[in-house]
């Protein structure tokens, strides 16, 4: 049975396979509305045509107004038309990495325009038809699944998660190269021109929903949630890199191992293992599908900051995140600064 993509209109669920979905494109300093609006506009030399057709309110509308002018369509149209269509849904993906983001995370599932009334850019409603344009759309996927950041995660859902502080909309993702999965829990309204404030997070499951005083996981995951509700937006990714990169079970070897005197970094490396394992670069794939460009980085960690400005995201601000300091830790903190480099007040870890 072929695993199969049905889309048509623009609010059904792949909706934004349509070209009726709306997604500013700008070409030569021209932003127009949906990929439809240039499509039905290039049938016509007559500017005044071409304009009507831009300023059309809705792409219905645009398409109405193409079948009005109908006897003014160019006569080498018939011949140009797909180079034409291939050209705008590229570019409506390119120029919206979103959109790009949700065609690649189809994966390798047929694209069908669903459309009774057309049997060339859809399938005649039966199957029938040539559905040019999902053949278009899987083209585009193909191109954009080779590329960076695209091809680092998947989207997969996103859904709402109220908390103490206030409710998330929390994004799922797929790291293509690990298979694991990974988080991005965004407060309120991004806005492309604002550096949000952020957090990354790296899953700590005994101090995340163990409440272990043995770090400063735990209190870093409760107080980035509250400082992002505080500032009104922003996002905490969490990521699924237990133990700085060495899991769970390897984790509790080198608990234990602390127990018997190591430090932190010493039980990493006589397990066998660096004292930080983790791969940040994934995290370009989750930014871009967020549209993020520069952010308010809250972290202590040198390491978090030269992953970030790697991905090509500017940090406007480092904040400083200094939680839970207890008896239990102190020398774990100690270590964390002394060998890792973090960025601690003196305060804070005398």
């Amino acid at each position: 049975m072929i695993d199969e993509i049905k889309f048509y209109e623009p609010q059904d669920s792949y909706g934004f396979l349509s070209n009726f979905a709306p997604a500013p494109i700008t070409l030569s300093d021209v932003v127009w509305p949906t990929s439809e609006h240039y499509y039905h506009a290039q049938k016509f030399v007559d500017p005044a045509i071409q304009q009507q057709i831009f300023n059309a309110e809705t792409p219905d509308e645009a398409f109405n107004l193409s079948r009005q002018y109908a006897d003014q369509v160019k006569d080498d149209w018939m011949e140009v038309r797909e180079a034409v269509m291939r050209y705008i849904v590229f570019e409506k993906f390119r120029q919206n990495p979103r959109l790009a983001h949700l065609l690649v995370s189809t994966g390798d599932r047929v694209l069908t325009e669903h459309s009774h009334k057309d049997a060339f850019w859809g399938d005649g409603g039966d199957g029938s038809g040539r559905n040019t344009l999902g053949k278009i759309l899987m083209e585009v996927r193909n191109y954009f699944s080779n590329k960076e950041p695209y091809n680092l995660v998947h989207f997969v859902e996103s859904a709402k998660l109220p908390t103490q502080w206030g409710t998330f909309q929390m994004y799922g993702f797929v790291e293509q190269a690990t298979g694991k999965e990974h988080l991005a829990l965004v407060y309120g309204d991004l806005d492309p021109d604002t550096p949000p404030l952020i957090r990354l997070h790296s899953e700590c499951l005994t101090g995340d929903a163990l409440f272990s005083a043995r770090c400063d996981c735990g209190f870093q995951l409760s107080r980035a949630m509250e400082n992002i509700v505080n500032a009104g937006s922003g996002v905490l990714f969490y990521l699924r890199q237990e133990g700085r990169g060495i899991g769970l079970i390897n984790k509790i070897r080198a608990y234990h191992l602390q127990d018997q005197g190591a430090d932190t970094v010493e039980a990493n490396e006589r397990l066998g293992f660096a004292a930080d394992m983790r791969d940040y670069s994934f995290c370009r794939g989750m930014l871009s599908f967020l549209n993020i460009k520069s952010v308010n980085l809250m972290t202590n960690n040198p390491r978090k900051v030269r992953a970030i400005e790697s991905a090509g995201i500017k940090i406007e601000k480092r904040v400083p995140l200094q939680e839970g300091n207890n008896p239990h830790n102190e020398n774990y903190l100690k270590t964390k600064a002394a060998k890792l480099g973090h960025m601690f007040d003196k305060e804070f870890i005398k």
